[in-house]
């Protein structure tokens, strides 16, 4: 049996099989088709299943999309519409008057676009601070709205009610109601996407739901029955989360699926990182249209519970990605003043850069390594995507006339500008939280990590950098490493010190039960979860939270609770420079993660090579490191040939199917027993 995974990126669709038995892996690499992503998925797997694999082998599909982001992000989505509480309307209107500084008296000042939709209404309702129920539901003034709202052509609707995440009661009460006026609508309930304390947070979240959960369904759908009629049987089909874990297409929420793509890579990073010796990583995925940096440290990445896409506010847990608009395709190109910029705009799959000769005119950070010889002159994935160097180095000789500067200075001066803006990205995640990068290796992937990591980490003084085996498809390796995985969430605004342990634990236990009844539901066994459990605190006054780890069970002793506020004090400490040990603290949201510990593809160990690193040379290319240097003839090695043990000295470069790695002047490389080449930063 095999698992089929596929992660679609903004130029490449990377598609990943792995034999159960053999622990063997296939890998393809196919363009993306952007305007309907499930297009490049189809041609993939016709070409894998034309190369041998059957449809009765697949044992599982997974699949990393980017059509979430790309609705909000782009402003797209369902038509939709809004239920809130009687006279509570505005939130979005209040929550957008600036609070400070001198914003309060700028006439000039610009609002932050309105998430909430045109088509809103009130329902007649109230639930007080406690979750009683100070006025009932009025059914039918409800229906009549709901009505109105149909009337306009909603394919959507939102219900966000004050307080709601207390007594869920009329939330329900109105998706009845919903589903017997407007059968065809799909309904989003702030109960459900996000029982959480803070309106806006709330209603931002639920709101975005409501957007992509048509457009959405109807992708999975279609992909589904696409996947049906190419005769792949197999129920286990799921989706990346945002999380890190995946989901049955069948049970995913929308907008748990953010980032569903980066977050394979993320995890993927960890565990290479871990299989080589390190317990600390920054990974460095370097994709045809952007990069994608995270930190994991101890074996964990990094996680938030809220964070910014585009307008949208959104608070479900998610890995900590930071994404930069730099790729194999990012333009590079001159601003009013005749200086060279390079990003975010990117040639994607279409047009592509020049050398790929598809249309493309504008310089891209492929053509500049193309002309600075880093990559083959004449094909790339093995004779796949065919190169013209001469076209790459018109168009980078054309900008360097406009700038006064020879091409090779030119083309360096691109690779320059967007190498110091992946620096600044990887510290954006590290330094500026506290992290020393000296304590971190720099791990590798996407088609274009291997051919920029070395430099980005000698300019940040990292020490070393794991390339895996695979980098050009490492996020979709990351793919068959996840676990199914569900997050829950309560609120409940108490002191830490003054809680009382039985109400803590029970709030807890509420969670638990939640979650082995969905996750049975899912066909799963309880005796294969794995729980997770976490409380966000804060000083009291505070308006931010941190979360903080309890642990496996949830049944707490009062030395467990004097330990989290500890943990607490020291996570406060490292990220803002100071705490407040004598403070109060409290404790907003309690959360639990619910993992199913699934058997699924690990790092394996390669036989040691017997020869030297000689014999994997296969050429020589001239290539320019510095322009003020001229060019430096090259070995080129062929990463197939390569095994556990051997040596490399810089300059080097190895060649492969997917990618390409750069090892400098002055710095050396060991590949070690699985395979990673492991740089050494001078």
């Amino acid at each position: 049996m095999k698992t089929v995974a596929v992660d679609t990126g903004g130029t490449f669709t990377d598609m990943v099989v792995l034999d159960h038995d053999t622990g063997e892996v296939d890998v393809l690499k196919t363009p993306s088709t952007p305007a309907e992503p499930s297009e490049a998925i189809l041609n993939g797997l016709r070409e894998l299943l034309g190369a041998g694999l059957t449809p009765e082998d697949v044992a599982s599909l997974t699949h990393g999309t980017t059509v979430g982001t790309n609705l909000l992000v782009q402003d797209r989505g369902a038509r939709v519409g809004l239920l809130v509480t009687e006279g509570f309307s505005g939130i979005n209107d209040v929550w957008h008057i600036p609070r400070f500084g001198s914003d309060l008296c700028d006439i000039y000042v610009e609002k932050n676009p309105p998430v909430q939709p045109r088509f809103r209404a009130e329902v007649t309702e109230r639930v007080d601070f406690q979750g009683n129920v100070k006025k009932a539901l009025d059914k039918d003034q409800a229906r009549k709205v709901i009505r109105e709202l149909g009337a306009k052509g909603l394919e959507s609707l939102a219900v966000v009610l004050l307080f709601s995440f207390l007594n869920a009661d009329h939330e329900k009460q109105l998706a009845e109601i919903i589903r017997e006026e407007l059968p065809d609508v799909a309904i989003s309930l702030s109960s459900e996407i996000l029982p959480q304390i803070r309106e806006f947070p709330r209603l931002s979240t639920t709101v975005a739901n409501a957007r992509m959960s048509p457009i959405m369904g109807r992708y999975l759908a279609n992909l589904e029955r696409s996947l049906r009629d190419q005769k792949v049987m197999t129920e286990q089909l799921y989706i990346m989360q945002s999380n890190g874990g995946v989901a049955k297409i069948g049970s995913v929420v929308p907008i748990t699926t953010l980032l569903s793509g980066p977050c394979a890579g993320s995890e993927a990073g960890m565990q290479i990182a871990a299989a080589a010796g390190f317990t600390n990583m920054v990974s460095l995925d370097i994709g045809g249209t952007s990069t994608d940096i995270a930190l994991g440290e101890s074996g964990k990445v990094l996680e938030q519970t809220s964070v910014m896409i585009g307008d949208w506010e959104i608070a479900v847990p998610m890995l900590m990605i930071n994404t930069i608009g730099a790729g194999g395709g990012t333009i590079a190109w001159l601003d009013k003043g005749g200086t060279l910029q390079v990003g975010p705009h990117s040639a994607g799959a279409d047009p592509g850069p020049v050398c790929y000769e598809k249309g493309g005119t504008d310089p891209t950070i492929t053509d500049a390594n193309v002309v600075l010889g880093i990559l083959h002159p004449e094909h790339l994935l093995a004779g796949k995507v065919k190169i013209n160097r001469d076209k790459a180095y018109e168009a980078i000789a054309d900008m360097g006339s406009k700038l006064g500067l020879e091409p090779l200075r030119t083309a360096e001066g691109i690779i320059r500008i967007i190498n110091a803006k992946m620096e600044e990205g990887i510290r954006e995640v590290s330094t500026e939280r506290g992290y020393d990068l000296r304590d971190f290796v720099l791990v590798a992937f996407g088609g274009a990590g291997p051919v920029h990591a070395a430099q980005v980490a000698a300019d940040l003084g990292m020490k070393k950098v794991v390339i895996p085996p695979l980098p050009g498809v490492s996020s979709a390796l990351g793919l068959v490493m996840a676990d199914p995985r569900r997050d829950f969430v309560r609120s409940r605004l108490r002191s830490l010190t003054e809680m009382d342990l039985s109400e803590l634990n029970g709030i807890f236990g509420e969670l638990k039960a939640q979650a082995v009844q969905e996750i049975k539901s899912d066909g799963f066994d309880e005796d294969a979860i794995r729980f997770d459990f976490a409380i966000d605190l804060r000083y009291q006054g505070q308006g931010y939270e941190l979360t903080v780890p309890v642990g496996t069970s949830n049944v707490l002793t009062d030395e467990d609770r004097a330990e989290l506020r500890i943990r607490f004090d020291q996570q406060h400490e490292q990220l803002f420079g100071h705490s407040a040990a004598g403070e109060p603290a409290e404790a907003v949201n309690y959360r639990l993660r619910a993992t199913v510990m699934v058997p699924k593809f690990s790092m394996r160990r390669h036989p040691g090579g017997t020869g030297g690193p000689e014999a994997a040379i296969v050429g020589q290319r001239d290539v320019c490191y510095d322009s003020s240097k001229g060019t430096t003839p090259t070995p080129i090695y062929e990463r197939s040939l390569l095994a556990p043990g051997h040596r490399l000295a810089g300059p080097a470069i190895v060649d492969q199917l997917d990618s390409t790695t750069v090892l400098f002047p002055g710095q050396t490389a060991e590949v070690d027993d699985y395979g990673n080449i492991i740089i050494s930063i001078v």
